[in-house]
């Protein structure tokens, strides 16, 4: 009897064994069947993950970046990272440097980016995403380019395509871009189409125009020109001591801290200097007006805004488009301050009235427009043609 339960105690002993074996064997099989769904799913990524550094290739992103390190451990969620922050820059570019102020609220959709599933279509979606035609335009361009045009020609193109990319990170309808090397202005609608493109003419290259993104928010008719300071007090002050009678011969007025005008022969003109001035200086409105008849005010930076000229010849006489303090000088400002404020406003005799002793006008713009002040060398005219542009500041290193 003892015998036969010692039997029965190794037999259920054995049982035991084989069981937890065979539990065992079904829980490897299980984490094997799991490893193999990952490791199917690895290399799709990693396909995706080439064909989308290829796409990126092709528009001018440098991909170099979005390479996979040698870990196989960590080679599937870096594919998917890689993927995600390579369709983030595809889809918004890279932020553009070198800009003194960016008044625009950016709009990334990067959650949408981190969290959708991924699909085998995503590069032919992608390739869909951007209809803004100079965009499709230049990529032509440099994918033709690609293998014969030299580093700096490629790197100018690429430039000018994230700043393309980049504005996918506004919500924009219609914007105006002034491309300080083109000396152009354009108003551009969501599709690429030019719609009031002129020339301008910017700052020199000892008073450059900043880069800066903001609003073109209102019109002054008849505007004063409140001369800045550092003018006032490097460039004016000199020939006013100089010469007194300089103030009426230019229609300058000279305004204290109160802002109330003062006689200009009341002032002790040899006392004072650069760093003694307690005084502003304004021009008087009219066609002698530095500012022209019409100014567009901008919501920053600084003074820099948006004018008319008192020299409108300049643009026929010279193809210097780099000569002033900083502020922008354009060529059809009627014609655009029509256009912003949806109406006719002012009509062709506007100028030829050249009314005196006129008040500023303000007038505020149905909705304010956004403003993009940019420097890119490289980018394609009206008839899509790539165009190259002067180097006026310096800035190609």
């Amino acid at each position: 009897m003892e015998k036969q339960k010692k039997i029965i105690i190794a037999s259920l002993i054995v049982v035991f064994l084989l069981g937890l074996t065979f539990l065992n064997y079904n829980k490897v099989g299980y984490w094997f069947k799991n490893t193999s769904f990952f490791s199917q799913e690895e290399p799709f990524k990693k396909e995706l993950l080439s064909e989308l550094k290829t796409y990126a290739d092709s528009i001018g992103i440098d991909t170099s970046r979005y390479t996979l390190a040698d870990n196989l451990d960590a080679t599937e969620l870096q594919a998917d990272t890689l993927i995600r922050r390579l369709v983030l820059e595809i889809k918004y570019g890279k932020k553009v440097t070198g800009l003194l102020q960016n008044k625009i609220p950016e709009q990334v959709d990067s959650a949408t980016i981190f969290t959708a599933p991924l699909g085998k279509n995503l590069v032919d979606s992608l390739k869909k995403g951007n209809a803004f035609t100079p965009y499709a335009q230049l990529v032509a361009h440099y994918d033709r380019l690609r293998g014969s045009a030299s580093d700096d020609t490629l790197r100018q193109i690429r430039k000018t395509l994230n700043f393309y990319r980049w504005l996918n990170r506004f919500e924009l309808d219609r914007f105006i871009v002034v491309n300080i090397p083109a000396a152009e202005l354009n108003v551009y609608d969501d599709q690429g189409k030019r719609l009031m493109p002129m020339q301008v003419i910017a700052g020199s290259k000892k008073n450059a125009t900043p880069l800066f993104t903001t609003y073109l928010t209102d019109i002054i008719a008849y505007p004063y020109w409140n001369v800045p300071q550092g003018i006032a007090v490097k460039e004016l002050l000199p020939k006013i001591q100089q010469n007194p009678g300089f103030l009426d011969s230019q229609n300058l007025e000279i305004l204290d801290k109160r802002e109330k005008v003062v006689d200009p022969e009341s002032i002790d003109w040899e006392s004072l200097s650069a760093t003694n001035f307690p005084y502003r200086i304004r021009q008087t409105s009219g066609c002698h007006n530095s500012l022209g008849l019409i100014k567009f005010n901008l919501d920053g930076p600084g003074a820099i805004y948006m004018h008319d000229t008192n020299a409108r010849n300049l643009f026929e006489m010279s193809t210097d488009r780099w000569r002033s303090h900083g502020c922008m000088r354009l060529e059809k400002p009627v014609e655009f301050a029509n256009y912003l404020l949806g109406e006719t406003k002012f009509d062709e005799g506007f100028y030829n009235r050249c009314l005196i002793d006129q008040k500023p006008s303000s007038f505020k713009l149905p909705k304010k427009y956004p403003v993009f002040v940019i420097y890119n060398l490289v980018d394609v005219n009206a008839e899509g043609r790539l165009v190259f542009y002067r180097d006026v500041y310096g800035q190609l290193v």
